[in-house]
């Protein structure tokens, strides 16, 4: 530890300067010296806890990672419990967007990312001393429960506009009481589980989910649209937690939003298992009503050709009912060469087993695109081998793997960076403030001076070059 005292020692603002690099530990306290203030640095989280538990201080100067990520509001933490009246700062080589949601969360004074200017920081000490600690009230940390609680009119209403912007469910002629059913009572529910970490459903709410998929099936939802109602309420509650983000407890919020999204499948499951008891039995053993579903194709089909198919499915592939009567939908053609070998392997399981193992492939429309499929199948009879498929359209899918794999390259690609900027910032924080106690040196030569601004001039230019860089580099995935 090192105590530097500078001029007018009595009436010196007192500085604190945590960084456990060196070298910028070292110039920044020589500026503040230079500058009149006193100074105290030190390297590690322990000496700075133990300095401000003994001494008084004006100001807090830490870095954010000292030893360990963070680490840098540890210490904010302590001055503001023992010495409120402070100011704090954090300085960081990290351009970081999470550093400053928790810096404004801490109630930090300022925050700067290395390299800064000498009269940035002076002026930011300078300021927040001459106005004093006008700190705001610090909001407080919610849970995710008690957001759920507190917004829950606020979820219901947003997810009965979301709903009914859906054609096909704003065509059933429901009042808004009627499409809102059981929304309003499970959210307390939900609540309730997340608050006690409870693993399952509470008895209240499989009620609510029984009587949920009951008085669908009655009011003449499919299941699609009863999956989809479900889904837009899990997307409003998960954008009502983002809105509240500055405001939650971070240390619950991914179990928490994990917890939700298992309460909202089991809800949905058995609310289906409930629609799926009112139908008649009749029906039940047939595929009559995934024959009418909009979103999965339902074909029976020979060894060659489309016997049978629904609406969906001919839409996916581009074809009429016309020509599915005139028997022209012939898959097998339809199937590009490469894909055949998993065709005859799932056929061979159709003649031994009665079904096959689902299995991906394209068809070629007849506009000559090539889409993905997810194909299973299962036997309907022998002689003349004939079955049942079910077809989903996979070109979605594939769009969001292809951006989740985007994704997960620029998060690397964002963590490198961070690195960098790390290694490269620090250095040129140190020389920002070695070369600002040269260009004030009082027996520096003129030709020395000279030097001494060619060489600010240079590094103004590297700071700003790694600057764009580094910012051009953090854009994130279009």
């Amino acid at each position: 530890m090192r105590d530097g005292l500078g001029v007018s020692q009595a009436a010196a603002t007192r500085v604190l300067v945590v960084d456990d690099d060196t070298a910028v530990l070292r110039s920044v306290e020589a500026v503040l010296v230079q500058s009149g203030l006193e100074v105290s640095a030190v390297e590690t989280v322990a000496e700075a806890l133990d300095l401000i538990g003994k001494k008084q201080f004006d100001v807090l100067l830490a870095d954010l990672n000292i030893g360990e990520p963070g680490d840098g509001f540890t210490m904010v933490g302590a001055m503001r419990r023992v010495q409120p009246k402070a100011s704090t700062f954090i300085l960081t080589g990290y351009p970081d967007i999470e550093s400053a949601i928790l810096a404004i969360r801490n109630q930090v004074d300022d925050y700067f990312v290395k390299p800064l200017r000498v009269d940035q920081l002076l002026m930011a000490i300078e300021g927040t001393r001459a106005r004093g600690s006008r700190r705001v009230q610090a909001p407080r940390i919610r849970s995710v429960a008690e957001v759920l609680r507190e917004c829950a009119t606020d979820i219901c209403e947003r997810w009965f506009q979301e709903v009914i912007r859906s054609e096909e469910v704003s065509a059933l002629p429901l009042s808004k009481e009627e499409r809102i059913d059981h929304v309003p009572e499970l959210l307390p529910e939900l609540a309730n589980q997340l608050q006690e970490h409870a693993k399952e459903l509470s008895a209240e709410a499989v009620r609510l989910s029984q009587k949920h998929g009951r008085t669908r099936y009655h009011q003449g939802y499919t299941i699609p649209q009863v999956l989809f109602e479900t889904r837009i309420l899990e997307k409003v509650i998960c954008d009502i937690i983002e809105e509240n983000l500055l405001t939650l407890n971070l240390s619950r919020l991914v179990p928490d939003v994990l917890e939700i999204g298992q309460a909202m499948q089991a809800h949905v499951e058995i609310s289906i298992r409930a629609y799926q008891a009112q139908i008649p039995s009749s029906l039940q053993t047939s595929f009559s009503m995934l024959y009418k579903s909009p979103y999965l194709g339902v074909v029976i089909a020979d060894e060659h050709r489309v016997i049978d198919a629904n609406d969906a499915f001919l839409r996916m592939v581009g074809y009429n009912r016309d020509e599915l009567v005139r028997g022209e939908i012939d898959w097998l053609a339809m199937t590009p060469e490469r894909y055949r070998s998993q065709d005859f392997a799932a056929v061979e399981q159709l003649r031994e087993f009665g079904a096959c193992v689902p299995f991906e492939k394209e068809f070629m429309l007849p506009d000559g695109r090539m889409l993905p499929f997810l194909i299973g199948a299962v036997r309907l009879s022998i002689e003349p081998l004939q079955w049942s498929a079910y077809v989903v359209n996979l070109t979605e899918q594939r769009k969001l793997q292809a951006a989740e794999r985007k994704v997960r390259e620029w998060e690397t690609k964002y963590a490198v960076i961070n690195r960098l900027a790390h290694e490269v910032n620090n250095p040129l924080a140190a020389l920002v403030f070695t070369t600002h106690l040269l260009q004030t040196h009082p027996d520096l030569t003129e030709d020395m001076r000279t030097l001494v601004d060619d060489s600010v001039g240079m590094l103004l230019r590297i700071e700003e070059t790694v600057r764009r860089v580094l910012a051009e580099s953090q854009d994130g995935p279009s």
